[in-house]
């Protein structure tokens, strides 16, 4: 007998399709994001809509999308969301914001690569730079579409506070583009360094190494505001907080040559954000017996036996 449509499946297509009806009409993502990125998210919603018949013609669980239907439906009866209806929420809010970003900077940087190949511009430098900032966004992209248990990716929990959830977004469009008009900006990864440039940029790279590697390490777990697993690996097996201090290193580094008490107060600012995050993480994390056990074991937040 011919199964019904799994309501797992047909909520799903409900939901991302009014998602992806925001996105291609909606203020800022409609202008944000870039016509080969709006194709992709159309791709990706036609590839869920393919494979969510073969996937659910069997396995029928409850997705995320049908539990946060349910949830919307139970607070509209003014009942009180279950966990893991709050969760589902909350995580259709995570990927509903960072998905897009990630697809519109991952095309940014193929762009920018696609240019330096045709215009034979091969400096290694900048080669390098584009091309690590763009296998980040991949990784960062896919982690946002792809749950599965198979994969171990599976939702455990959400940032749960309005401050975890804040010092996470003003970190991206199009938030710091507001606040940016406020807070002065001076970091450039392109700076030079004068006779010390190729040592400093060299530094620079190793740097942003392990910033990548710490989203390597992550893989499919990989998004921010989620607890979708503890990972162990390196750089995580070092430190707590691997690409938080890599990034705000490299931003401070290339202020140097041009720094001034504003600049520096500028770049204070989201060196304290940083900190923020890394504090609302681990007060979320530390819920998870998991991450209370790794912390025991990898004792220091950014610098190895020092802090």
């Amino acid at each position: 007998m011919k199964l019904p449509p799994s309501p797992s499946y047909v909520t799903g297509l409900a939901v991302y399709g009014i998602a992806l009806l925001v996105l291609r009409y909606g203020p800022f993502y409609s202008d944000f994001l870039g016509e080969a990125a709006q194709r992709l998210l159309l791709y990706l919603y036609v590839v869920y809509a393919i494979g969510g018949v073969w996937y659910y013609r069997k396995a029928r669980p409850s997705s995320q999308p049908l539990i946060l239907v349910q949830g919307i439906l139970q607070k509209c009866c003014g009942e009180k969301l279950l966990p893991a209806e709050r969760t589902a929420i909350l995580f259709f809010l995570v990927k509903f914001f960072f998905l897009p970003l990630m697809v519109s900077f991952l095309f940014g940087h193929i762009t920018e690569l696609y240019r330096m190949f045709t215009e034979q511009d091969l400096s290694w430098y900048p080669l390098l730079l584009t091309s690590l900032f763009l296998l980040d966004t991949l990784i960062f992209a896919v982690g946002y579409s792809v749950e599965s248990a198979r994969l171990g990716n599976t939702i455990r929990s959400v940032e749960p506070t309005f401050f975890g959830w804040a010092v996470a977004l003003i970190c991206y469009p199009p938030f710091n583009i507001f606040v940016g008009q406020y807070v002065p900006w001076g970091a450039n990864d392109y700076v030079l360094f004068g006779s010390a440039t190729t040592i400093i940029r060299i530094i620079l790279i190793s740097l942003l190494v392990i910033y990548i590697s710490a989203s390597a390490a992550l893989g499919f777990k990989a998004s921010n505001l989620t607890n979708r697993g503890i990972v162990r690996r390196f750089p995580y097996s070092i430190i707590r907080h691997p690409a938080y201090i890599s990034k705000n290193l490299i931003w401070w580094i290339t202020l140097l040559p041009v720094i001034n008490v504003k600049l520096a107060l500028g770049l204070l600012f989201w060196t304290i954000i940083y900190f923020f995050r890394a504090a609302t993480e681990e007060r979320h994390l530390k819920a998870d017996p998991e991450y209370r056990e790794y912390c025991q074991k990898v004792k220091y937040k950014f610098i190895p036996g020092v802090y």
